[in-house]
């Protein structure tokens, strides 16, 4: 519930939005609720108004954006009016639909669908649609006026990408696609950047449900995703674009923690004569590991653009525009760059030119991991504990699928690749291994934590590493699966592993990093933070990872003793450093990425510059 104070900051917070992206506001536009009263909870009786609507293209397509609000208020114990709220999403089709409106229900499916379904079978001019798999009609209500229409509209393409988002009902009514968050989900906390990438899914949905001309040729395929070019950041990118056959490279894959395995160690090395350390503000806040390959830095920002700009300099090479926020780091195999935004597609860009060579829907999912030939994406659904997760494998080069298996429970964490192996770590601590060519299955342990994880393992010399909800670091037998040691830590294990010179090194949520024997899990060393450390990235006799107070400080540690050896404070808040030929790279939330002399940890001499976007 709002009060008026709430609603007078969000007509304001509306209107600088719509400024900002060249779009148009209106304070109230009745006839936005004619045609969704009966989608709004409440709107059907009562009195209710159309309120801060925003309006403008996105991506091709007319969006709209407004709030349902209850304009006669309900006065609690302080007298003062407080006003029902429910925001709406539109999507603006090039046809007119029959009404089919489709939600999923997770809980209580015994009692609650089939009461749903009844409400629907009640009404004279509406019908109840069933797809005939048991699996999706247990759980999903379909109202329809026109159950041929729904037939043809429910595709497994627009099942698969709608079931994979954050919202979990949306209707087609006439010339627009609606979703309507929530009325549990606070409409009045300004959250530009949500409603876009909300948006933008919608628009994705929409052009499964209704396409393009452009878009048709591929209305049949199994992965009809909208192809769009990346943006160049400058006029000196090439217009031209590239074939689909990705150029030859010779460079190593490198990626998350380093290489397939995530092992964490990089090879040493020192700067080129004449490095001189530098920053880069980019278009929005990095929340993930950069990668570096063959002289260039890569990086993904939330607002979802993926950067590619020159290790050595720091100067753009360019900008490749995902349209969806990039929360995982990119992976570099063979002359192309692959990144997975939220909206559930993965892209191969290629690393020299970031042209985009194709791309698929495979569902919200981890950091991509490539490997002989392969790339390999965990999906992690939106609710890990209730719905399906699976380990999918598709053709590098091609982004054709190779083979898929279900995985015991929801992941959170991408998949660790070693000794012909997929190593899979589920957020409730199970762990699976697969046939790296095949996808059947070879070992399996339930996991039990009630307190969930996301930390993807690591794989060195035969034995797989992974931390815990629970607080605890194991150690098994990554070709049987058979336990060999458990250490303890003081919180959550999220951070990834890192294993070199006999030593596994971790951080934990709130306890600092750890350094235990990689043959017994026995303690050797503990820098205690109360605010926890990043995973850890080792190169030669060092060690580098982020900690201190909201991650705002980047260290340099003996991998020995874990004596300090330098501290560099950052602008915001910092993910794990990557090292490449000596080095250190690390992203903040401010949109910075940093690179350092890994040796003497000094910072640029001047502030950092802003890139021509």
């Amino acid at each position: 519930m709002a009060g008026r104070t709430d609603l007078r900051r969000q007509a304001e917070s509306r209107r600088q939005w719509a400024q900002r992206q060249g779009w148009t506001y209106d304070d109230e536009q009745p006839a936005l609720l004619e045609r969704r009263r009966d989608a709004v909870i409440g709107a059907a009786t009562g009195e209710w108004a159309a309120r801060f609507a925003v309006s403008g293209p996105l991506e091709g397509r007319k969006v709209t954006v407004f709030d349902c609000v209850n304009s006669a208020p309900a006065r609690g114990w302080s007298r003062k009016p407080r006003y029902g709220v429910q925001t709406v999403l539109l999507v603006e089709l090039s046809v007119a639909l029959p009404l089919t409106a489709v939600s999923k229900h997770g809980l209580a499916v015994d009692t609650m669908v089939p009461l749903l379904k009844q409400v629907v079978r009640d009404r004279p001019d509406r019908h109840l649609h069933e797809i005939g798999d048991p699996a999706y009609d247990q759980v999903h209500v379909v109202e329809t006026a026109d159950p041929a229409a729904a037939e043809r509209l429910l595709t497994p393409a627009v099942r698969e990408f709608a079931d994979d988002r954050a919202w979990l009902a949306w209707r087609v009514d006439g010339e627009h696609l609606c979703h309507v968050r929530p009325p549990e989900t606070d409409p009045l906390t300004h959250d530009d950047a949500a409603l876009l990438e909300e948006l933008r899914s919608l628009v994705r949905l929409a052009d499964l449900v209704d396409p393009r001309p452009e878009d048709e040729a591929h209305a049949g395929t199994p992965a009809p995703a909208v192809r769009r070019p990346a943006v160049p950041p400058s006029e000196d990118t090439p217009a031209t674009a590239p074939t689909a056959a990705a150029p030859a490279t010779t460079a190593p894959a490198t990626m998350y923690r380093g290489d397939a395995a995530h092992t964490g160690v990089f090879p040493d090395g020192r700067p080129p004569a004449g490095f001189e350390a530098w920053s880069v503000a980019l278009g929005g806040p990095v929340s993930a590991e950069p990668v570096v390959s063959a002289g260039t830095v890569l990086v993904n920002c939330t607002d979802g653009d993926c950067y590619a700009l020159d290790a050595i300099t720091g100067e753009p090479r360019w900008r490749f525009a995902a349209r969806s926020r990039l929360t995982g780091s990119p992976a570099v195999a063979g002359g192309q760059v692959f990144v997975v935004g939220a909206d559930g597609v993965l892209h191969a860009i290629g690393v020299d030119d970031g042209q985009e060579r194709w791309q698929r829907t495979v569902g919200r999912s981890a950091a991509p991991v490539p490997d002989g030939g392969l790339v390999y994406v965990v999906h992690n659904p939106a609710r890990a504990l209730r719905d399906a997760s699976g380990l999918r494998a598709l053709d590098a080069a091609t982004g054709e699928p190779r083979w898929e298996s279900p995985l015991p429970d929801g992941s959170a964490s991408g998949p660790a690749v070693a000794d012909g192996r997929v190593h899979v770590h589920g957020a409730t601590g199970a762990l699976s291994a697969f046939d790296a060519r095949s996808g059947q299955r070879l070992w399996h342990h339930a996991g039990r934590d009630t307190q969930l994880t996301c930390c993807t393992p690591s794989v060195v010399d035969g034995t797989l590493y992974v931390g815990t909800g629970r607080a605890e670091l194991h150690a098994y037998d990554a070709a049987t699966g058979e336990h060999r040691w458990g250490s303890r830590a003081a919180g959550v294990i999220d951070a990834t592993p890192a294993v070199s010179g006999g030593l596994v090194l971790v951080g934990d949520s709130h306890g600092g990093a750890y350094a235990c024997r990689a043959d017994s899990g026995r303690p050797v060393w503990q820098l205690p933070s109360g605010y926890g450390a990043s995973s850890v990235t080792i190169s030669g006799r060092s060690a580098w990872l982020v900690t201190a107070k909201a991650g705002r400080r980047l260290l340099k540690v003996a991998l020995a003793d874990g004596a300090v050896r330098w501290r560099h404070a950052l602008d915001d808040s910092g993910t794990s450093p990557a090292f490449a030929d000596g080095i250190v790279y690390v992203g903040t939330g401010k949109g910075t990425l940093l690179a350092l002399d890994a040796d003497t940890g000094r910072g640029p001499r001047r502030g950092h510059r802003r890139l021509p976007l």
